[in-house]
């Protein structure tokens, strides 16, 4: 598993995170889009598509379908072997009862599209998909592991990036008796094949695992051709920021590269002002920083603005109201789930992110 990193700072700041729109129009008193080559000069635009640089008011990206299962005859071959995101090296004897534990349900999706989802006996209060809804939550306070849930449960394999949960709460499951795989959270497009490799290894299904990881590198594809169709109709990439918040203290941050951000905007086809300002980690969203980096866009969970007093609350905040994106109210919400999620459904997220942007459709 070669995704090194600490995320411990990832499940501090985005904690209490569980899946929960608004409307945006065309209006002729926006301001008018500031000159710049075209998004491209050969794609054919969608007849969805509008500038999105003309665009004002809030929109929220709708909850996407749920995860289906991709492979149908995968078979397990265990025991497995694997190497964890802490280098050491974990044998996985038994996966009858399984638990997929991270902060965006990406691990279930991944456990479900290998068509293994019957393996699983609990779910944490992220994984809102119709197929798991009669599974007992073994989480709380959206990051939070009640470790004797888990336990009554009897389960023989946990798989989790640790952004569920602690290191003490692992070893504790670990003294118990159950086998844990700790996979590095994915923060990045081109990593999503290579993670669920790792999840196909540890459940002893590789042959599986590369048949999703193609299917999701295919239908990856097919999202940005279609992004691409939808941006055509606006003439530069909007300059836009990613921001996280949540309640009505000092919890108000611009996300870089290392949260996620600068993929997602990319695949959007819009400019990364925090990466072009040099933030990769988190910054405090003081009034200056906004200032400074006066984004036209500005994308947020949507609980999370929810929880600030919604798109009114959030534009009271200092230096908000102050950037392009502020005066023009032009948010973009989507599910917390889903905002930062790199798995099986990034395509699908993708694709309602955009549509929020680039289309004037209620």
């Amino acid at each position: 598993m070669k995704y090194r990193k600490s995320r411990a700072a990832l499940a501090v700041v985005l904690a209490a995170v569980t899946v929960l729109t608004a409307a945006c129009s065309a209006q002729p008193g926006a301001a008018a889009p500031k000159t710049g080559s075209p998004t491209s000069s050969t794609q054919t635009a969608s007849p969805d598509a509008v500038n999105a640089l003309e665009l004002t008011g809030p929109r929220g990206a709708p909850v996407i379908a749920d995860m289906e299962p991709v492979v149908t005859d995968a078979d397990p071959s265990l025991p497995a072997t694997v190497t964890d995101v802490n280098g050491t090296e974990v044998t996985v004897s038994s996966a009858d009862r399984v638990l997929a534990l991270d902060l965006y349900g990406t691990l279930t999706d991944t456990v479900i599209g290998l068509g293994l989802h019957d393996r699983l006996v609990g779910r944490a209060n992220s994984d809102l998909q119709a197929l798991l809804s009669d599974l007992p939550v073994v989480t709380k306070n959206g990051h939070d592991l009640n470790v004797e849930a888990v336990l009554n449960l009897n389960p023989d394999l946990v798989l989790t990036n640790t952004t569920i949960g602690s290191d003490k709460n692992y070893a504790q499951l670990e003294d118990a008796g159950v086998t844990v795989v700790r996979f590095e959270q994915v923060p990045h497009i081109d990593a999503i094949a290579g993670a669920i490799a790792d999840v196909g290894a540890a459940l002893g299904v590789p042959d599986a695992a590369e048949q999703l990881a193609e299917h999701t590198t295919e239908e990856l594809a097919a999202a940005q051709d279609e992004i691409d169709a939808l941006r055509a109709e606006t003439p530069r990439p909007p300059r836009a920021a990613v921001l996280y918040v949540r309640g009505t203290a000092g919890i108000f941050f611009i996300l870089g590269e290392d949260y996620g951000a600068a993929d997602i905007l990319a695949a959007l086809g819009l400019e990364d002002v925090a990466l072009e300002n040099g933030i990769t980690d988190l910054k405090p969203a003081n009034a200056e920083a906004l200032v400074t980096l006066d984004p036209e866009i500005i994308l947020a969970m949507k609980q999370g603005v929810e929880s600030t007093g919604g798109i009114d609350g959030l534009l009271d905040r200092a230096g908000v109201s102050e950037t392009t994106a502020g005066s023009h109210e032009r948010i973009v919400t989507a599910p917390d789930s889903q905002l930062l999620s790199y798995g099986p459904r990034t395509p699908q997220s993708l694709i309602a992110l955009a549509r929020a942007i680039y289309t004037a459709a209620a």
